[in-house]
């Protein structure tokens, strides 16, 4: 599967924005306690309370991450929110997702400057497009913003998992 494309317009991450992407996540799992539901709020303060003694780990994984040959990390303008795609052996998978701030619309905007230009050539390469949202409510968000994307069902470990096969291919997509 080839690497997700670069799209103009969107900067590529410095290895310094990899320390604002490990604190990006915690801030995103204290948002999962105040707003999540059932086990996703309880994994959410599991992970909280995990992350303060992982940081020394989490720093080097996220150096790693970034720097995956099959991964592309895009980031905002204002490099205030990243959107991170690895090509896997069954599609596109969007692996991270994060803001400076979870709940204030930049993930949004974010998505709105690389869903257009990502799908096309999903599209025309042929290649599915695979999430995992942490919450139906997030789930049925992405699924109005993304034509094609549709709910295939429980995420692990929470959530729902979501696909969006390529247009174009005869019986898969209307």
């Amino acid at each position: 599967m080839t690497r997700p494309p670069a799209l103009e317009g969107l900067p590529s991450p410095r290895a310094r924005d990899c320390v604002r992407f490990v604190w990006w996540a915690q801030r995103g799992y204290w948002h999962g306690v105040r707003k999540g539901r059932g086990l996703g709020r309880a994994l959410s303060l599991v992970l909280a309370v995990l992350w303060w003694p992982a940081v020394p780990l989490l720093l080097p994984v996220q150096l790693v991450l970034v720097a995956r040959p099959r991964a592309r990390y895009y980031m905002s303008p204002e490099r205030d929110a990243v959107l991170a795609i690895v090509a896997t052996r069954h599609g596109w998978h969007v692996e991270d997702h994060a803001t400076t701030q979870a709940g204030t619309g930049r993930g949004r905007a974010l998505r709105s400057l690389v869903l257009p230009g990502l799908v096309a050539i999903a599209d025309e390469q042929q290649v599915a497009i695979l999430a995992t949202a942490a919450t139906s409510d997030l789930a049925a968000a992405y699924v109005a913003e993304l034509p094609g994307l549709v709910d295939a069902g429980r995420g692990w470990p929470r959530g729902r998992r979501l696909r969006r096969s390529p247009l174009g291919r005869p019986g898969v997509n209307p």
